[in-house]
């Protein structure tokens, strides 16, 4: 599946099963330079689960991520998630399916700013989403330096000597913001023993969306989509919202 934003050719892939029931866009969240578990095998592996289910699954490393090019910035990756939404429904077969964003951490907040800002989706799933980023970097240097020496991820030249610009873009991609504006179904899911992004962010979150379903998984931790019940739980919500 290609995807190209602001000129940069991004890694991304989809499976399409024989008349699948609908279309999910996945969306991740910040890397870590942390060796990967050989175990997990990433939104990839995510996608071929939910095809086995009978959804159209697509996915994508946004910019500065992975194999993809460029530099990272939040209104970047709000450009990019705009586009592997574009380039999923183009996907032969896909064209005229219902489409759930389905966006974890980061992703989370930049998948309700991509509905906000008009999207052609039906459906929008928040799992482990920061209400805000204060979790992420309390000052614009913490920031620069979670990304560099966390997230392995590369900034625009001049960033690092002056980051205010850049991490002004964080403040019009604040989740408990954008999600007051989001009309469509939205599934909220947390874990309660998430210790990277805590769980009230979730109810934060659920008590400024118009139409939110709230999951509280007892006991998980931040990585839901390596969770099997998550994964069920979405699966279950899909078949409810888009038929």
């Amino acid at each position: 599946m290609p995807v190209v934003c602001d000129g940069l050719r991004l890694s991304a892939g989809a499976c399409v099963p024989e008349e699948p029931r609908g279309l999910v866009v996945l969306l991740h969240g910040i890397p870590s330079v942390n060796p990967p578990d050989p175990d997990d095998r990433g939104y990839p592996g995510v996608a071929e689960g939910l095809a086995a289910g009978g959804w159209a699954a697509a996915w994508a490393d946004m910019r500065a991520v992975r194999a993809s090019p460029g530099y990272f910035s939040i209104e970047g990756w709000v450009r990019d998630a705009r586009a592997v939404v574009d380039a999923a429904r183009s996907l032969e077969g896909a064209g005229d399916l219902p489409v759930a964003l389905v966006g974890s951490s980061a992703g989370g907040a930049v998948s309700a700013e991509v509905v906000r800002r008009g999207a052609p989706v039906n459906a929008l799933a928040m799992l482990a989403a920061p209400a805000t980023w204060i979790t992420f970097a309390g000052d614009p240097a913490a920031g620069v330096r979670r990304v560099i020496d966390q997230a392995g991820m590369k900034l625009a030249p001049g960033v690092e000597e002056d980051p205010r610009a850049w991490a002004d873009e964080f403040e019009r991609v604040s989740a408990e913001d954008t999600i007051a504006h989001v009309k469509i179904p939205t599934l909220i899911m947390h874990g309660s023993a998430d210790d990277v992004v805590p769980v009230d962010h979730a109810h934060r979150l659920a008590n400024r969306a118009p139409k939110a379903d709230l999951r509280i998984i007892e006991g998980a931790h931040h990585q839901l989509r390596r969770i099997p019940e998550a994964l069920d739980i979405l699966d279950g919500w899909l078949r409810q919202v888009l038929r």
